[in-house]
């Protein structure tokens, strides 16, 4: 990866070994041979995810994104950038890019969405190539393979900059960090940190808290953003006025629950995808309109620790335990994913969603719905869990008499061990 990175962008010595034309007639070449593309088939992500070895994974970022669910996030992110117009240009940053997974999948998703609508002109591929897209990384390295990967997917690298997001030293970086942006997409760090968090709702320097703040402040007016979160965020009692502030400043109109190993092995930690548009600052009223909550079971790898692909289909060629992914029917015919079909109008409300796992035992769960706002704000306080309203726990109460017995079993055990 050094080589190929040395290749573009040069090496310790100042040597080009490739010139950037030719890295970019290499992809015009391997992107012309369209059954490989278009159907889902992320041929430069399996590249990537073939030759990377995991330390070098890990190094890259502690939370790092794979690809399918950078490719649905951006999709339902830029659904409405359905063509390209002149007069009215979109821009997307990353103010955490790691190594830039969402930022190609943007690149993807516009190129394929301007191609599809017939609108991709010299000044659009220009523009996606030099204007749309910003990202932003601590880590220097990280910029670079940033800038390889936006390469290898078509350029778009011209906007890319190593600094501190929350606390940008470098010109190039407090000019890009003082811009605002029509979308945001992003995987922060998380844990504590050292930089207080932009809000008057809590006192915190938890980094995660800091970027989400930063991210609103990132926003145009009517801007959209999708941020990868923890749990805490959405449900931790102290956090409270924040999640009440964000529905002040924002409206929040989706919020993905992933699987509890979407990030293994580099965590466990349970995170969430949340998508808000943001308001103007003279409306403070708390958003009235409701939120659509979705829980994913299956994202197309088992879910442990291990992660290896549970690519079962179906009798359509579907995937069986992915809600991710695209896929070619019997036919050819390019389909979406679960995910996308469902989005912002899926609701089982009246009854379950039932599926066969990859243990091949059937599920039957509560799986989506939109959530009235009241029910949300007449909350103790202001939860955003989706399991919280789509799949509450429901204890089981033991009456007297068979607490009874359960002590009196125990203490049987305890005799028998004692004699």
């Amino acid at each position: 990866m050094d080589l190929v990175r040395g290749a573009i962008t040069n090496d310790e010595h100042g040597n080009v070994l490739i010139s950037k034309d030719n890295v970019k007639l290499i992809y015009d070449i391997i992107n012309s041979m369209h059954p490989l593309h278009g159907t889902g088939f992320d041929l430069f992500g399996a590249v990537y995810e073939m030759f990377a070895t995991s330390k070098e994974k890990k190094d890259f970022g502690e939370y790092f994104t794979r690809r399918h669910y950078a490719h649905i996030f951006a999709k339902l992110l830029l659904k409405d950038e359905d063509c390209f117009n002149e007069s009215n240009k979109p821009s997307i940053i990353d103010p955490a890019c790691g190594t830039g997974g969402f930022l190609t999948e943007s690149f993807k998703v516009l190129l394929n969405q301007y191609k599809k609508a017939g609108t991709l002109s010299e000044k659009a591929k220009d523009f996606l190539s030099k204007e749309c897209f910003y990202g932003v990384d601590v880590r220097a390295e990280n910029i670079f393979r940033t800038k390889l990967n936006m390469f290898l997917v078509g350029d778009g690298h011209t906007n890319m900059q190593d600094d501190n997001t929350l606390h940008p030293e470098k010109p190039r970086g407090q000019s890009i960090l003082s811009k605002t942006f029509r979308y945001v997409i992003t995987n922060p760090p998380y844990g504590p940190g050292t930089i207080k968090a932009e809000t008057n709702a809590i006192s915190s320097s938890r980094t995660e808290i800091a970027f989400l703040c930063r991210v609103i402040s990132l926003l145009d007016v009517g801007g959209k953003a999708c941020v990868i979160i923890p749990d805490g965020i959405l449900e931790n009692p102290s956090y409270k006025k924040l999640r009440q502030e964000l529905l002040e400043k924002c409206e929040i109109y989706g919020i993905v629950s992933l699987p509890k190993f979407a990030f293994a092995p580099y965590t466990k930690e349970k995170t969430y995808a949340l998508f808000f548009k943001k308001k103007a600052t003279q409306n403070t009223k708390t958003q009235t309109t409701p939120i659509w909550m979705y829980i994913i079971d299956n994202d197309g790898l088992a879910n442990s620790d291990k992660r290896f692909p549970t690519k079962l289909r179906n009798n359509r060629n579907g995937w069986m335990h992915d809600e991710i992914s695209g896929w070619a029917d019997t036919l050819g015919t390019e389909q979406p994913g679960v995910l996308e079909t469902r989005w912002l109008t899926f609701d089982d409300s009246e009854q379950r969603t039932s599926w066969i796992d990859e243990k091949g035992i059937e599920q039957s769960y509560r799986k989506g719905g939109k959530i009235a706002i009241d029910k949300i704000t007449s909350d103790l306080y202001f939860t955003l869990l989706p399991e919280y309203y789509l799949r509450p726990y429901i204890p089981h109460f033991v009456t007297e008499s068979e607490l009874q017995q359960e002590i009196s079993q125990i203490e049987e055990k305890l005799k028998g061990i004692l004699k």
